[in-house]
């Protein structure tokens, strides 16, 4: 009785400890082993009880030696779960399982006809062989084992039958179902290693109890073998069982870091892991190394923050404050080279664990082609294509932006539209090549002539913009467009060609003539037609008469003095 419950508290841990490995590593496999060593603990439960009754005893024995069987079947269920559908399973554990435990409460309740008996040790010899037979094709190994086994046990089975013990036959399947999963469990894992050795071999013994167990009765009646010893196999396949779980996890482990290291030290983009407390690098692959220009010893003393611009440090430093963040990409960053050039990159990272502390896995992808394709799109929609100058947009957008400032502070602001005097007849005499030269070479004489917060744009064919701002008197804009006339009348130079031009302007103040932009640009346009009206080569201040002009009207003052190019 107290063998019995040690086995059960014993076996009750294990199957605990099973159950938390399950929880963490959920599979068939592990789910059939389960329900085999719950099916263990059944057999010895069903034993432990002392019963009088006779009826009752064969009950117990029928009880504890089928929950022996089908402990047997759902090993075997256990080793067919990745290489069967569920469905398949089913079947094989009834056709497998079912004959068995009829056969066993026949025999325990005393039924002792030979035929029938004989005929259901058929039936169940054919399912062995049928069951066998599906892993004919990956695993013929199996096959045979299982057939000769079959063949083997089906042989004792039935002259134990034939000699008036059926009872014994019992101890024929338990040796045929034993000895199968042995070869099943080797089979499955196929390596030298103490989890698989000690389960298949405690498989092996476990399938030879049974007939040692026998032949000691017969041959050597007087030995008192202590019931403890034919226990012993089965904690040799448990324990067995969960090292080769373990071994798992180790052998999966160590295969995953394997194919971490390739892809980390092979991957063609540099790639780093840094420690997120320090920063300091922990690891660099080749390709950071050639990137970057460093040794790997010179990397290893390195911080992430020294391969950044001081500029974006405080970024960087933010950006690594959460260390614990799932970052895709981040970027583009400015990134330093040992030999002080920079390139521009994309770091795409993700927390990770390294040698026992949080670290962040980074990998750098070169973007400073995409970087400088991007600006100079960005740049050619923004900008004339002639002249470099801001187009309609951008000038739009600094002239909202110069006109907020100057309310903000209380400043005058000024915009000034440009329009060349007779120009057409330039291009009608000299060609466009040369207008367009006359046209870039102004464009450079007003750039020049202007400071870097101002912003002059091209708005037609030989019409330009100009937006001043922080002026503190109107005057301060008469005193520009003074400048700007006196450009236009020194000669240009234009290869071998020297020519006179001219320019009428218009000038509009904020406040004075308007506060929004649309309403300031067309207030001096109109004053700058009235300019070019006047006989052009100069600036007029947008005055009270501005406002009659009509839009028609203007569009034909334009075409009387010369029209676009």
């Amino acid at each position: 009785m107290q063998d019995r419950l040690l086995d059960i508290l014993i076996l009750g841990l294990l199957v605990l400890l099973f159950g938390v490995i399950y929880r963490k590593l959920a599979s068939r496999r592990l789910r059939y082993w389960i329900a085999g060593w719950l099916f263990i603990l059944a057999h010895f439960a069903a034993l432990l009880p002392a019963i009088s009754t006779p009826f009752w005893q064969e009950m117990q024995v029928a009880l504890g030696m089928g929950a022996l069987l089908l402990a047997g079947v759902c090993f075997v269920l256990a080793s067919s779960a990745f290489a069967l559908r569920q469905k398949s399973l089913k079947i094989i554990g009834v056709a497998v399982g079912t004959p068995p435990l009829i056969y066993t409460f026949l025999v325990v309740f005393g039924y002792s006809a030979v035929w029938p008996l004989i005929c259901l040790a058929t039936a169940i010899e054919a399912a062995a062989i049928w069951t066998g037979w599906r892993f004919k094709r990956d695993k013929p190994v199996i096959l045979w084992a299982n057939n000769l086994a079959a063949f083997a046990c089906g042989a004792w089975l039935i002259w134990l039958i034939g000699a008036q013990q059926a009872d014994l036959g019992i101890y024929a399947l338990l040796t045929q179902l034993f000895l199968v999963n042995a070869v099943l469990f080797w089979n499955d894992f196929r390596r030298l290693s103490a989890g698989v050795f000690t389960a298949s071999a405690g498989l092996l013994a476990w399938a030879a109890v049974f007939p040692v167990a026998l032949t000691m009765v017969h041959f050597f009646p007087q030995m008192n073998v202590p019931g403890e010893f034919w226990n012993v196999p089965k904690y040799f396949v448990e324990f067995g069982m969960i090292l080769t779980l373990l071994e798992d996890q180790i052998y999966s482990a160590n295969w995953q870091s394997e194919q971490y290291r390739v892809l980390f030290d092979s991957n063609p983009h540099p790639m780093f892991i840094y420690d997120t407390s320090t920063f300091a690098f922990l690891r660099v692959n080749d390709a950071a190394l050639q990137e970057y220009g460093y040794t790997r010893p010179e990397f290893l003393k390195m911080t992430i923050g020294d391969l950044h611009e001081v500029a974006a440090l405080a970024g960087v430093e933010r950006l690594l404050a959460d260390a614990h963040s799932v970052i895709k990409v981040t970027g583009p960053w400015t990134q330093r080279r040992k030999d002080g050039s920079e390139f521009q990159a994309e770091i795409s990272s993700h927390p990770i664990e390294f040698e026992g502390c949080d670290a962040r896995l980074s990998l750098v992808q070169d973007v400073t082609d995409r970087e400088r394709l991007h600006e100079q799109l960005v740049h050619r929609a923004h900008h004339d294509s002639l002249t470099n100058l801001p187009n309609r947009f951008l000038l739009e957008q600094r002239m909202r932006h110069t006109l907020e400032n100057a309310s903000r502070y209380g400043h005058k602001a000024a915009v000034l539209c440009i329009d060349l005097d007779r120009f057409k007849q330039i291009n009608d005499n000299y060609g466009h090549a040369t207008g367009d030269a006359c046209l870039q070479e102004i464009a450079a004489r007003l750039t020049k002539r202007l400071r870097e917060t101002d912003t002059v744009a091209r708005t037609g064919g030989e019409e330009f913009t100009v937006v001043i701002g922080e002026l503190l008197h109107g005057a301060d804009a008469e005193k520009v467009a003074t400048d700007l006339l006196t450009e236009f009348r020194r000669l240009f130079s234009i290869g071998e060609l020297e020519m006179q031009l001219s320019a009428s302007l218009g000038i509009a103040l904020y406040p004075d003539h308007g506060t929004e932009g649309a309403q300031l640009w067309r207030a001096a346009d109109i004053a700058m037609y009235r300019a070019k009206y006047s006989g052009g080569n100069r600036y007029l201040v947008v005055s009270e008469d501005d406002a009659e002009y009509s839009m028609p009207e203007k569009m034909m003052r334009r075409v009387a003095n010369g029209g676009d190019r």
